[in-house]
């Protein structure tokens, strides 16, 4: 098996080096590596080519750099999808430019996935916080739990599914993406992994799954796509219009699921919102959440009704905006008022160390001017 592995690029110069070091330990003879830059206005691309000359990926891998010379709409999706074009090998693995790999991880997971071959392979990952200089595992790791090598196809489905739907975690048949014209949406919008998730997970007719721990994804650093607070977050809105519009119309678990996950994203999203926000989101998901079923709705309420967000959803559903946003911005002044609140008392701590310090200064000065008059003294009554 060769891996065509499509690294994406953009404004990275503090990481590519890295990331670029880290797939070295993971490419084969025979392999391909595809970088794809985005119009980076930083010193990414020097800082990639200065690698190739200095270390490079070794004899025998095909490296494939692509140079967009401008900015592309939305996020990762069109660099993604030339990438997608230029891939020669029998796989295709997804490396974000600003993450790194973990080579023992990664080959483990690829040994599994070259012995249980299939369309897709889900491997595991860790976030790297980039703030707080410490990793943690992802939001879905008690999920693998769950999974079991015996699941059939559409149980594996729904759990591939329910898992985050970020590429870089996945091994995929390139001809299985060609065969069922697998595409990255392109548009104004960012969070294009998502629709590509469902499409992929829909239409696998094989789907493995391996818990190898691949890479460390980077977040909390700044100009980060998930730092979202504001009305690009309404994308997923058009996004789960993509998925549904991708649907078999008699699929009426896949429609929950779906339906699920748009919920979901709304209960992440609340808690991140700027305020200048909550009225253009809260009208485009009133208008989305109108396009869901009755029926799917009402399975839905069985699992979700006793959460904080279907109370929330469900008014957004019956069109109640007005009200919804009145609740998020007493909820964000309540909050505004608290940061005020421990802003005071950080300051009042501040205060009350800075006078410590004056009252130690003067004390110090005092003690100084005491000593220098004994030694004045000292001084003359030793010259007698």
């Amino acid at each position: 098996m060769s891996v065509s592995f499509i690294v994406t690029t953009y404004n990275i110069e503090p990481y590519i080096r890295q990331c670029l070091e880290s797939l070295r330990d993971c490419v084969r003879e025979g392999d391909q590596v595809i970088l794809v830059d985005d119009g980076s206005t930083d010193s990414t691309e020097q800082a990639v080519l200065d690698f190739v000359e200095e270390i490079g990926f070794g004899n025998n891998v095909n490296w494939t750099p692509i140079w967009l010379g401008t900015n592309t709409i939305g996020g990762v999706g069109i660099g993604a999808n030339i990438g997608m074009d230029h891939a020669e090998c029998d796989t295709i693995f997804f490396v974000d430019g600003d993450d790194y790999m973990l080579p023992e991880g990664f080959n483990k997971a690829r040994n599994a996935y070259e012995s249980h071959p299939a369309d897709i392979s889900l491997s595991d990952y860790l976030e790297y916080d980039q703030r707080n200089n410490r990793t943690k595992p992802p939001a879905d790791t008690r999920k693998w739990d769950g999974l079991s090598a015996t699941m059939d196809l559409e149980s594996s489905r729904i759990a591939a599914i329910d898992l985050i739907a970020v590429p870089w975690r996945k091994f995929y048949r390139t001809a299985f993406l060609r065969e069922n014209r697998i595409r990255f949406p392109e548009g104004d919008f960012f969070f294009e992994d998502n629709p590509f998730h469902w499409y992929v997970c829909t239409r696998a007719k094989s789907i493995h799954f391996s818990r190898h721990i691949v890479c460390h994804h980077r977040v909390n650093r700044p100009g980060q796509t998930m730092a979202s607070t504001g009305v690009e977050l309404t994308a997923f809105f058009t996004h789960y219009s993509i998925i549904t519009s991708n649907l078999p119309d008699l699929s009426t678990e896949l429609r929950i699921q779906a339906a699920k996950w748009l919920v979901n994203q709304v209960s992440w999203h609340i808690g991140r919102l700027q305020p200048s926000a909550f009225r253009p989101y809260a009208v485009r998901a009133a208008a989305t959440l109108q396009q869901i079923s009755e029926e799917v709705w009402q399975e839905l309420s069985k699992e979700m009704s006793e959460k904080m967000v279907w109370h929330y959803a469900n008014s957004l559903r019956e069109g109640k905006v007005f009200e919804v946003v009145e609740s998020w911005m007493a909820i964000a002044d309540r909050r505004l008022l608290q940061r005020v609140d421990q802003g005071i008392k950080d300051l009042n701590r501040l205060l009350r160390d800075i006078e410590r310090q004056v009252k130690m200064s003067r004390e110090i000065a005092q003690s100084k001017q005491a000593l220098d008059e004994f030694t004045a003294i000292s001084d003359i009554v030793n010259a007698y």
